[in-house]
Order: structure tokens, then C-alpha cells, then sequence
């Protein structure tokens, strides 16, 4: 009897060493196809799916956990490319279980990344941030430079999405750095085009552009089909705004050949056909801007993704102005502004905003844990040692050693109550941080409830009128643009306020995209005039608070607009410069002044001295009628 135990206990092992030799090989072909799959997907798709059915029928064979959730994140990979979003999400959700059951923290990541990304694609950028914020988690975890990149890449995404560009950059630098450290020639091409479009941004278009070459050079190397469509459907953006139109059409068609041969029916190809239409708007060739625009549409519908129905409304009502169709024009006007208002961008910030500071304050808190460990471990293996050494010297040497360690003891009880301390205190400045920044987005919603909306309405009724009536008085027509042009200009300054007040601090950088942005619409305005703007390199990392950074920008607007309007000047310069320890920011114009002593001052001179006056600054305006005018002040 035992002897029959005996052999079928030798058989089971043996079936059992044969069962994990197996699933050994096969997880090392499994690892093989995941890795080829990557390398073909994006290039053709079809090999794509194949490649992943050969992973579900290995994985059958043995049962195997590890298979599925490899085979079953890449089924959600391809099912994202086809456009097939909801169908994405299941499987993506389905790894993640295979994932947590074979505890493959790789393909688990992985899968919540690409959750993240469908988040993305939908609008919601907060889920989206939360989904690669567990993502970035677990590849730090396991070490994973290329993957950590990848997500750092998407997270510089999100930001872009809501206007914080240079948060946006600070993440796509931080990845392009990892790429470069492993040599991940995929991820490369990934941050250069990313960079690329955030150098768009920041209007440095050269840099942009030097950007996209390199990020298409490499992904024409590595047969990337998808990204090279993203990759010039960017581009094409670029080459519009430097009036090369025909380049940009021929990119933009190239990139939706691209799409087509990858099954790629989603936002990708949705926003070529975007860009198409918008270009030929331009062009005045209406048939093409409308079938290009009707095609977007289709793909608005198909994937569900309602953010980006008001680009296709303000291109129809493009179309219609220049139909002279202004009914219509009205309509998706209509249409185009009821889709999204001011505050909703503001509530995204608001939770990205209050993510980001429990991220960190979270960050902080695993830090000053491990902290605590590495002294409680210190204190074990000290008093360990005190005992033995106890035990082998004499009484008076252990005296000295007791004394020693109640002297330590009361060292590291201190540092452990001023870490408590320094904990308690960056708890409260955070919860101070989050009701300053909540009370100041009430303020902003009251602003755009009660007022925006207001001037909304009359703009509104204002262009209702002038379309619906046949105006024959044209002081009553004259009179009506003056009050439509008012409440447009209010408008932009209750937005600016908004800007301001959704910051706790300005740097010298957001005042420069402001000031340009100002004097590109300046340019707009006056076509014979030619300005001039230059920030000093020591003052680029420069911070203010609210109420500083809004009074400069509302000092500088107030001089460029007294030049344009009364100055007649061809010529207006703005420089910031520091001077020792003071920041000193002139406005020149070569116009034809005006004698200060003989000349009553107005409010816009008297409202400039008040606000540099409330941020403790000197003011100080020389005006000639050979030289024009100069406005200095200076900030401390």
C-alpha cells in the first residue's frame, strides 16, 4: 500500500514539473508575441489582431491568468485604434483582473494607462489623470524608465488640454529625458512631436517646426503609420499659422491616407478632417470645407465624443458668414456657445488643481513614513547593540552607554516631533491653499453667472438685431456696434480677472503669453504699427502674486492702448529689465506726444499711477514732441 503511494506521489510530481515547464514556455512566447505586437500594430492592424489570438489560444491550452491579461490588453489596444471605445474599456478592465491574478504589475499598469487615455479621448480629464496617476504608481514601482515616460508624456497631455502650458512642458521634458536614457526610439519620436505642439503654443513656431521633422523622421524609421498621421496632423496646424497652406494640405491629406490604411476611424482622423475644413474656409472653397467638415461630423457621432461638436458648429457658421447665410450663421452660433461656458473650464482646473496638491501632499506623507521606519529600525539595531555591549563591560561603562542612550532617545523623540510638527503645518498651508483657491473659483462662477452671462446676452440680442432688422439710420447702426464692441472688450477683461484670480501666484512667463497675446490682437487693430516686446532672461523663473501680476498687465494694456489711440505712433516697444534688486518696465512710442506741464491728465494716466502705487512701485511718464512718449515704472 505505501509503495502505491509512494509512485503515484513520484507521478504527481512529475506531471507537476511537466505543468510548470509548460507554462514557463509559455509565458516566454507569450513575452515574445507581446513584444512583437507593439512593434506591428500601429503600422498594420490586422497582424495586430492575429498576433493577440495567438496569445488567447496558448493561454487557453494551460488555463493561464498571465496570457489573458497580456492578450486581453492588446485586444483593448486594437479596439481603441478601430475607434471602438466601450468595447476598449472592457477588455482593458478585463487585464487588469488577469493582471491582479497572475500579479503581472506591468500589463496591469499598462492597462490603466490605456483606460486613462480612453478618459482622455472622452473629456474627462480628471478620471484620466487619476488613471495615470495609478499607472505612474506601479512602473515606478517595478522600474520601468520606458513606461514611466510614456505616462509622464500623457499626464504633460492633460495639462495642455486646460491652457497650463508650461506644466505641460515640465512633464514632456521629464519623459523626453527618460527616452533618451534607455534610447527608446518610439518614445523619442513621441515627446518631439508633443514638444513640438507645446512650442506651437508658446509661439515658438521655428522651434516647433524643427521639432516635428525630427519626431516624423523617426517614426518614418520605426514604420509608426498612426503616428506619423498624428504626428502631420499637427504639423499641418503649424504650417498654417506661417502662411504655407498648400504644404499644409498636403499633409494633412497624406495623414488621412495614413489613417485609412490603419482602420484608424477615430478622434485621429476626425480632427484631419477638422483641420481640412478649417483650411478651406480659408480658402473660400465652401463645397470641399463642407463635405470635410460633414466627414467630421460623421466621426463626432460614431465615437461619441460631444467636446468636440462646437469646432464643427463654429466652422458651419464660418461657412454661412461667408454664404451670407446669416440665419444660420446665428444658429450655430447659438449652437457652438451652449456647448461649453468659462466655468467649465474652470471646475477642470479646480479638480486637476486640487488632484495635483493631494498627489504631492500624499507623496510627501509616504516619505516622512519611510522616514519614521528608518529611525524606528535604527533604534532597534542600537538598542541591540547596547545590550551586548552591556552585558561584556563593566557597571561603570554601562552606566555611560544608558546615559548615552537617553540622551539619544530624547534627540530622536524631538526629530520626530518636529517632523509631526512640519507634517501638521504642511497639512493645514494645503487645506488653507484648497479654501483660498475655492473661494476665489466662487468668486470667478459669481463673476460669469451674474455678469458674463449678462454681457453674453446683450452681444447676443445686439447681433439679433442687426441680423433680423434692416437698419436704414446708421448713427442707430454705428451706436449698436459701439455697444456690441463695449460688451466684447468687457468681456475679455472679465476673463482676464478670472485668469488672475485662478492663480496664486504669476510668473514673469504668464505675463509675457498675456502681453503678447494683447498686442497680436493689437496688430489686428492697427496693421501700421509695429511693436516690439523683450523679457530679460533673469526674470523668466520671476513669481508675483494676483493683485501684482494682474495691475502690471493692466498698466502695460492701458499705455499700448493711450499710444494706439491718441499717440499716432508706428512704433511701440514694451521690455521688462531688472535693475539691482527692482524690476523696471518701460513703454516707449515714437508719436507725437504731448507737453505734460501744459496738459490736463486723464483717468487711464491717473488709474496707471494708482495700481502701480498699490503694489508699492514708482511711476513715472516723460512725453516730447520730437521723441514721443515713455511710460517707466518700477517694482520692487
Amino acid at each position: 500500500m505505501k509503495k502505491n503511494i509512494l509512485v503515484s506521489f513520484c507521478v504527481f510530481l512529475y506531471i507537476n514539473t511537466l505543468f510548470s515547464q509548460s507554462q514557463k514556455k509559455d509565458s516566454l512566447a507569450i513575452e515574445s508575441l507581446n513584444k512583437e505586437f507593439y512593434s506591428k500594430v500601429y503600422s498594420d492592424i490586422n497582424i495586430g489582431k492575429s498576433i493577440y489570438k495567438k496569445i488567447f489560444s496558448i493561454s487557453k491550452q494551460t488555463n493561464n491568468p498571465f496570457g489573458y491579461a497580456k492578450a486581453y490588453n492588446l485586444k483593448g489596444i486594437t479596439l481603441d485604434i478601430e475607434g471602438k471605445l466601450d468595447s476598449a474599456k472592457i477588455c482593458y478592465n478585463t487585464a487588469i483582473n488577469y493582471a491582479k491574478k497572475s500579479k503581472t504589475i506591468s500589463t496591469e499598469a499598462s492597462a490603466l494607462n490605456n483606460i486613462g487615455l480612453l478618459f482622455w479621448n472622452e473629456g474627462q480629464l480628471y478620471k484620466a489623470l487619476l488613471y495615470f496617476n495609478k499607472a505612474l504608481v506601479l512602473f515606478e514601482k517595478i522600474e520601468r524608465k520606458d513606461m514611466q515616460a510614456n505616462v509622464l508624456s500623457n499626464i504633460g497631455l492633460i495639462y495642455y488640454d486646460i491652457d497650463e502650458a508650461e506644466k505641460a512642458k515640465y512633464y514632456q521634458e521629464k519623459g523626453l529625458t527618460l527616452r533618451k536614457e534607455i534610447n527608446d526610439e518610439y518614445g523619442l519620436s513621441v515627446s518631439y512631436i508633443n514638444l513640438a505642439i507645446l512650442y506651437n503654443v508658446l509661439n515658438f513656431n521655428d522651434k516647433s517646426i524643427d521639432f516635428f521633422n525630427k519626431g516624423i523622421a523617426l517614426k518614418l524609421k520605426i514604420d509608426d503609420k498612426l503616428g506619423i498621421a498624428i504626428a502631420k496632423n499637427n504639423f499641418a496646424s503649424v504650417l498654417v499659422e506661417v502662411n504655407r497652406q498648400e504644404e499644409a494640405i498636403k499633409e494633412l491629406q497624406e495623414a488621412e491616407k495614413l489613417c485609412n490604411d490603419v482602420n484608424a476611424e477615430s478622434n485621429i482622423i476626425g480632427q484631419t478632417y477638422m483641420s481640412l475644413a478649417q483650411i478651406y474656409v480659408k480658402k473660400k472653397d465652401l463645397d470641399k470645407a463642407m463635405s470635410y467638415n460633414q466627414k467630421f461630423l460623421n466621426i463626432i457621432d460614431k465615437v461619441h465624443d460631444k467636446s468636440r461638436i462646437k469646432d464643427y458648429y463654429n466652422t458651419q457658421k464660418e461657412i454661412s458668414i461667408l454664404k451670407n447665410d446669416y440665419k444660420n450663421a446665428y444658429k450655430y452660433s447659438i449652437k457652438r456657445d451652449s456647448v461649453n461656458t468659462i466655468i467649465e473650464g474652470v471646475e477642470v482646473k479646480k479638480s486637476i488643481n486640487l488632484f495635483e496638491a493631494k498627489y504631492q501632499f500624499e507623496k510627501r506623507e509616504k516619505e516622512i513614513l519611510k522616514a519614521k521606519a528608518r529611525i524606528l529600525e535604527s533604534e532597534n539595531l542600537i538598542k541591540k547593540k547596547t545590550t551586548q555591549f552591556t552585558i561584556l563591560s563593566i557597571i561603570a561603562i554601562g552606566i555611560l552607554i544608558i546615559s548615552y542612550l537617553v540622551y539619544r532617545q530624547q534627540r530622536l523623540k524631538n526629530t520626530q516631533q518636529k517632523q509631526e510638527f512640519e507634517l501638521k503645518s504642511a497639512i493645514a498651508t494645503v487645506e488653507n491653499q484648497n479654501k483660498l483657491q475655492e473661494q476665489r473659483l466662487e468668486i470667478s462662477r459669481d463673476l460669469h453667472d451674474n455678469i458674463g452671462s449678462q454681457l453674453t446676452f446683450i452681444i447676443s440680442s445686439v447681433d439679433n438685431i442687426k441680423y433680423a432688422f434692416d437698419l436704414k439710420n446708421p448713427k442707430l447702426e454705428n451706436k449698436l456696434s459701439n455697444i456690441n464692441d463695449f460688451a466684447k472688450s468687457t468681456i475679455i477683461e472679465l476673463r482676464d480677472t478670472i485668469w488672475a484670480m485662478n492663480h496664486n501666484e504669476i510668473s514673469a512667463q504668464d505675463l509675457r503669453l498675456r502681453i503678447n497675446n494683447f498686442i497680436e490682437k493689437a496688430k489686428g487693430v492697427k496693421e501700421n504699427v509695429a511693436f516690439t516686446f523683450s523679457l530679460d532672461d533673469n526674470l523668466k523663473e520671476r513669481k508675483f502674486n494676483s493683485v501684482e501680476g494682474m495691475n502690471i498687465y493692466r498698466t502695460i494694456q492701458e499705455a499700448i492702448n493711450n499710444s494706439i489711440k491718441y499717440a499716432n505712433a508706428s512704433q511701440i516697444n514694451v521690455s521688462f529689465t531688472k535693475k539691482n534688486k527692482e524690476i523696471e518696465v518701460v513703454i516707449t512710442d515714437n508719436g507725437k506726444g504731448f507737453d505734460i506741464e501744459q496738459t490736463e491728465l486723464g483717468n487711464g494716466i491717473k488709474n496707471m499711477k494708482k495700481r502701480i502705487s498699490d503694489i508699492n512701485g514708482t511711476y513715472n511718464i516723460e512725453s516730447h514732441h520730437e521723441t514721443g512718449t515713455k511710460i517707466r515704472f518700477t517694482i520692487p
